[in-house]
């Protein structure tokens, strides 16, 4: 995908150990690695746009929980983006914390932005969301896919 500067094979996923710095948005943390602070965009996954109001704030409110400033992770690198963030599975703990937000209904899995993540039990975390009707399947079918709404607006400035 033209958004996606370097993947890396599926068997050469190196590990980073870092802390969490701040929370940007449902899938956006900035982690101290080594003396860098790097922004890592969470792999395979989208969160509500900043107009997608409640469901932003609540999706950037989860991760927050999720992942408190000072705390320390483990960063599964997938790639790097033309934004210059990292694109990975974060780990707090051993665990990713990516499929409990799903199934909250935080995030949507979004499996083209990085392309392959068929490695990653996501599908079904999202699949109990959209079943119980929570977080942005509170509605029928969904709020509208960021993905989808970034294309409506033309807004190519906009990072995924």
């Amino acid at each position: 995908m033209a958004l996606l500067l370097a993947a890396l094979p599926l068997q050469v996923l190196p590990l980073q150990k870092g802390t969490v710095m701040s929370v940007e948005n449902g899938q956006v943390v900035v982690v101290r690695l080594g003396r860098s602070d790097r922004r890592v965009r969470l792999a395979c996954v989208d969160a509500p746009e900043q107009s997608q109001q409640p469901w932003a704030q609540q999706s950037k409110a989860a991760l927050a929980s999720e992942l408190p400033v000072g705390t320390a992770v483990t960063v599964e690198l997938r790639a790097r983006d033309v934004y210059d963030r990292i694109v990975g599975v974060v780990r707090r703990g051993g665990f990713d914390v990516a499929p409990e937000m799903l199934k909250n209904g935080m995030l949507f899995v979004h499996d083209g932005y990085l392309g392959r993540c068929d490695d990653l039990p996501y599908g079904a975390a999202e699949t109990t969301a959209r079943e119980l009707g929570v977080g942005v399947w509170n509605r029928p079918g969904g709020i509208q896919r960021p993905w989808n709404l970034r294309l409506e607006l033309n807004d190519a400035n906009q990072e995924p």
